[in-house]
């Protein structure tokens, strides 16, 4: 059959190709869940069974399933005494306790189903306001955590403060993320040198937003709102920040600036003015007695473009190769440096991300903790990084000189590892670890996988390192509320020996490195209020300073060179980056500086009971009397979503709600969906279970759609009076294999009432041709049908995401379904699938996207496939492609145009543009013959293609796109402009 013969021919396949999808598991409408029948995406697999007890305090309900009863004891102290603090701040006592629902570890956090996403190892923490929980996990030291609770606690006071305890209000009012992280920093207590070094560099290197106006995102809101609310306390007091609470609760929206007025009887413009000047006299007069991190070392350079960062600089045991993670492709990488000329030679885990969530990397994918994350073997032939990798995190051993995997060990009876070093004969390696409800220095021989834990106490203990004999370790333990320096022989770790008088000094040491002779450590301290490197005489007690950047050089490691002098790299901060410097110890660029001249073998080791210790406010006794079992069945109203009503091009009323509802945990949900279109009233309820890892979902649907038709005479979509019902329920079981795979089965019973598309045939069962067209003559037959069908999948995804959408790894979908005939015998409908994405990554913003797709129905009365608009065959009619055999191609250029194009009243985001070239076609089997390609005319015959531009960009949360296409038979293309077509989602 002939291109032109088939594209007359599928204009009446139309009529059951818009109910294609209908046939599917699901109806049509229900793809609106993307959160609940996800079709790609990676999997939120639950790798424990929590076992949820409640203990009622004063004031919280605290929701919890350790055994461990010190930290049940731990955390209800540590909140108490939150509350205690937070309630004489705000002037205000809670009528009802707080909900506090904490984990062992953050790992463990992440599986919670409060949040449908991923939560990544930067979030710390968070507080919602529907039902005024709190969801924290506590593998924290003891002074960190209160600051944890206290923050979170914030939250829960700010919702009833400023928003009257109305979850409805609070959505409304959408204060800005500075007013809200701000106020919850402030609350937490003194800033750390770390904290302070993000606000110190936008003031010295003048980049002070204007926060009232302007705001403020990202991590940077926390800092920047820290400083505007220190502002406010130094200018006005606390009655000046109590004021400007309670103006917010009376403020509409996240206008800042008309309770800035009222509350300070300024203008924002003056608030933001006076502000500016505030920071600028406070951290300015620094920058003259300090520096930036280029006057104390020679900066790294891992290509000419400025874009990537660099963190956790390891030297070889040679002295001219520096590892260290970068993000020089927009990704985390590992990355060898030439230490000599500050060049980068190679990259060593690219294309291996996709194997792991996330690597382990300070400052890049969680926060900044202690010690490295890198560590070099003896040999300088190996280097061990932590990554995580489905349920918990593995050391991995990468080989330098082939840039590939040696050895991935998954060490799952420990949590949150981190601070990987090699023992000075590369057997084993230390790091730091949290078991039983503490964080212990373990130590694992490479050889037999054998896990040892040295250090076994309460005390939290990080960065181990060894010293050169291999006789004895450093590692920074927190004490009293600071991380401190000691150091421990291995033949009896539960003596520590401090390395500096003064383990109660209010400073913290961390960091530690041997220099290659074993005659110094140096490290890093935030002794003079912000970070910077230190290094310590073993023999003599001199403590010599050699960075003073205002901002902070931290992560130092030795290079040792052939003349025997030592140099140091560092990561310093400067300008919103994180980058490598080179100091040259023997030629300074500025003079060192002697601290103290402590000897240290006149530090008395101290027992360790008497360690400085955190203390709260409020210490509890739990009392068993308080605890009872989690009974979590009871849902509450949790979201209303959709709210859509209009009035489609055909002069159609079209409404939609949905309602979602769970349990306490999130574990369970009921979700439904109600839309009205013309007379027709369609419902959907789905329950869904993500308790464990076997997660299902059932659910009930009733969908009446019109008939959709083609006049023959115009050409034209009609719309006729003849109801597509589709009613019935299904169920279905997923199992995650994995993160990125997984695989699904189910089935339901359904009724149809449609008009199926068939062909007039003779008594020989032969269709009969139309005499004028040559073409089977079509007839449409009303037809009812009640059948059980069952259906499964395989789908894999190990795509990475960019703000715009994926931008390499690949996706793919295997599916299956099958309704038997019950009056006819035989199958009524069967229907195979696969759809395969592959994302390639030309540059760091510009990517080849390609997708195969592909489908054929069988049976009795196979279900039809649609293609066609879109993002499918661009160029076409939606869904103007038709038969029982389907598929399509589509390649695709995207790059980016604009990053933000901003306007007084909003912002256009990440404007980018594409060329493309679709491929594909459809044809119904039982009567067509298809030939894609006419070898003698050197053109497609029977498929369709089309080329042409696009562009998209975010308004709202929406991601709107337009695409420009001319239909195309690889030799002509069709006379006139190019076909437009708008429409509203992610593209593929």
């Amino acid at each position: 059959m002939s291109r032109k013969a088939l594209r007359q021919t599928t204009g009446l396949f139309v009529a059951v190709g818009l109910l294609g999808v209908l046939f599917a598991p699901v109806p049509t409408s229900a793809q609106n869940f993307t959160a609940y029948t996800q079709y790609f995406g990676k999997n939120k697999v639950q790798y424990r069974d929590f076992k949820w007890n409640v203990y009622h305090s004063p004031h919280f309900d605290v929701y919890y399933y350790t055994e461990n009863e010190e930290l049940l004891k731990k955390v209800v102290s540590f909140a108490e005494s939150a509350y205690d603090e937070l309630s004489r701040e705000f002037d205000y006592q809670m009528t009802k306790p707080t909900s506090l629902i904490f984990y062992e570890t953050h790992s463990a956090f992440e599986q919670n189903n409060v949040i449908q996403n991923f939560i990544p190892e930067g979030t710390g923490a968070f507080a919602t306001s529907v039902r005024n929980r709190m969801f924290l996990p506590v593998d924290l030291s003891d002074p960190r955590l209160m600051e944890l609770i206290t923050h979170e606690l914030t939250h829960i006071f700010q919702y009833h403060v400023v928003f009257g305890g109305r979850t409805g209000r609070g959505v409304a009012a959408n204060a800005p993320l500075w007013f809200m992280e701000g106020m919850a920093s402030y609350m937490e207590g003194e800033e750390s040198a770390r904290d302070k070094m993000f606000v110190r560099d936008a003031v010295v290197n003048d980049n002070i937003p204007p926060i009232t106006r302007a705001g403020v995102g990202g991590f940077l809101a926390y800092r920047f709102g820290y400083s505007v609310f220190e502002f406010i306390e130094d200018r006005w007091g606390n009655e000046g920040f109590r004021d400007f609470v309670l103006e917010m609760r009376n403020t509409f929206g996240a206008r800042v600036g008309k309770a800035v007025e009222r509350a300070f009887q300024m203008s924002p413009e003056d608030f933001d003015a006076e502000y500016r000047r505030w920071a600028r006299r406070r951290y300015l007069a620094e920058l003259l007695e300090t520096g930036e991190p280029a006057d104390f070392g020679r900066l790294f350079r891992a290509s000419t473009y400025r874009g990537s960062q660099e963190t956790s600089p390891v030297a070889s045991p040679s002295g001219d190769l520096v590892a260290a993670f970068s993000t020089i492709k927009n990704d985390v990488d590992v990355v060898l440096f030439d230490a000599e000329n500050r060049t980068l030679l190679r990259n060593l885990t690219k294309g291996l991300s996709g194997k792991y969530q996330y690597y382990v990397a300070q400052e890049l994918t969680l926060g900044r903790k202690m010690g490295f994350d890198l560590a070099f073997s003896p040999d300088g032939d190996t280097i061990a990084m932590f990554a995580r990798k489905n349920r918990g995190r593995v050391l991995i051993l990468i080989d330098v000189l082939k840039g590939k995997i040696r050895k991935d060990i998954p060490i799952y009876q420990i949590e949150q590892q981190f601070n990987p070093a090699f023992s000075p004969d590369g057997t084993k390696v230390a790091f730091q670890g949290w078991r039983g409800g503490y964080f212990d220095i373990f130590e694992i021989d490479l050889a037999t996988e054998e896990v040892v834990n040295i250090t076994n106490d309460e005390v939290y203990d990080a960065a181990p390192v060894y010293s050169p004999d291999g006789r004895s370790m450093v590692l920074s333990s927190v004490v009293g509320g600071y991380s401190k320096l000691f150091r421990i022989d291995l033949d009896n770790p539960g003596e520590r020996i401090p390395l500096r008088e003064g383990v109660r000094s209010k400073s913290n040491e961390t960091d530690a490195t041997f220099s290659p002779d074993g005659s110094h450590i140096y490290f890093t301290s935030d002794g003079t209020g912000a970070n910077n490197i230190f290094s310590i005489d073993l023999q003599s007690g001199l403590v010599t300073q050699h960075t003073n950047s205002v901002t902070g050089a931290f992560q130092p490691a030795v290079l040792a060179t052939p003349e025997g002098t030592d140099q140091l790299v560092f990561t310093g901060y400067w300008k919103g980056r994180f980058d490598l410097y080179r100091l040259d110890l023997d030629d300074p660029i500025t003079e060192p500086t002697v601290v103290t001249e402590q000897l240290i073998e006149e530090v008395e080791a101290p027992r360790y009971d008497q360690l400085p210790r955190f203390e709260p406010s409020i210490e509890v006794t739990i009392d068993d009397a308080n605890k009872e079992r989690y009974r979590g069945r009871k849902f509450y109203l949790e979201n209303i979503f959709g709210g859509q009503i209009g009035v489609s091009t055909q002069q159609t009323f079209v409404a939609q709600i949905g309602a979602a509802f769970s349990d306490f945990m999130g574990d369970r949900r009921i979700v439904a969906l109600f839309e009205t279109v013309a007379s027709f009233n369609n419902f959907q309820v789905w329950y869904i279970d993500q308790s464990s890892r076997l997660q299902w979902r059932a659910g009930i649907f009733d969908d009446d759609s019109f008939f959709i038709g083609v006049d023959q005479s115009t050409g034209t979509l009609q719309r006729g009076d003849v109801v597509f019902s589709l009613t019935g329920g299904v169920g279905e079981l997923i199992y995650p294999l994995g993160v990125n795979h997984r695989i699904t089965a189910g089935g339901g019973y359904y009724r149809r009432e449609f008009g199926y598309q068939t062909f007039l045939t003779d008594e020989n069962g032969d269709p009969i041709l139309d005499p004028e067209t040559g073409l089977p003559v079509p007839i449409i037959s009303p037809r009812v049908d009640d059948y059980p069908q069952i259906q499964g999948s395989f789908v894999g995804d190990t795509t990475v995401y960019e703000r715009w959408g994926p931008v390499t790894g690949r996706r793919y979908r295997l599916w299956g379904e099958y309704a038997p005939d019950l009056e006819e015998s035989g199958t009524l409908t069967s229907t195979i699938g696969i759809d395969f994405r592959q994302y390639v990554r030309l540059s760091r913003r510009n990517q080849l996207a390609v997708r195969l797709w592909g489908a054929q129905s069988d049976g009795n009365f196979p279900s039809p496939i649609f293609i066609g608009g879109l993002d499918t065959l661009r160029g076409f009619e939606y869904a103007s492609i038709v038969g029982d055999r389907a598929f399509f191609a589509n390649f695709e250029y995207r790059f980016p145009l604009i990053d933000v194009l901003a306007f007084p009243f909003l912002a256009i985001q990440q404007i980018r543009g594409n060329v493309f070239l679709d491929v594909g076609g459809a044809y119904y089997s039982s009567v067509q013959d298809f030939d894609c390609w006419d070898s003698d005319e050197n053109r497609l015959d029977d498929c369709f293609s089309s080329y042409g531009w696009g562009f998209s960009f975010r308004l709202f949360g929406l991601d709107l796109n337009w695409d420009f296409a001319k239909q195309w038979d690889f030799k002509e293309s069709t006379d006139g402009g190019f076909e437009t077509a708008f429409w509203v989602g992610r593209r593929f």
